[in-house]
């Protein structure tokens, strides 16, 4: 799941990766509800370590609306401040054309669907609520 912070993958690996998945899906809501009563836990453990790629790695995923498109991605987070975490695009936009892969750009707490804590001292992984379910419909996609 964490390719897309150590290099820039090619559109036809990330296109293997899009799921078409309908607006309101239930399923998804429930996910994006348990990201947000769980996000703390993300801020908290950001607060509680210096930024380090070697041991701890962070995303948060958003909804990005450009022109009446929507497009659900990545952010690898470096920092959470006055309410917004700062980071830089992990995905290459497929619908959204101002955005390109590396971009910085600030994510509001409310805005958040999910979100992932690697740990690469302990080899754990938090989050990422979505993932699996996101997986499964990319391949009946």
């Amino acid at each position: 799941m964490f390719g897309f912070f150590k290099k820039k993958q090619s559109n036809e690996d990330q296109s293997s990766k899009i799921a078409s998945i309908e607006k309101g899906d239930a399923t998804l809501e429930e996910f994006k509800k348990r990201a947000q009563q769980d996000l703390q836990y993300l801020i908290d453990f950001m607060n509680e370590h210096e930024q380090n790629d070697e041991l701890f790695q962070y995303a948060v995923k958003t909804n990005f609306i450009e022109e009446g498109n929507s497009e659900h991605m990545w952010v690898q987070v470096y920092k959470f401040n006055d309410g917004k975490f700062t980071g830089r695009l992990a995905n290459e936009p497929r619908t959204v054309k101002l955005l390109k892969y590396g971009d910085y750009v600030s994510v509001a707490r409310e805005d958040v669907e999910d979100w992932v804590l690697q740990d690469h001292l302990t080899h754990t992984k938090v989050g990422g609520f979505s993932s699996g379910y996101i997986r499964n419909k990319s391949k009946q996609s």
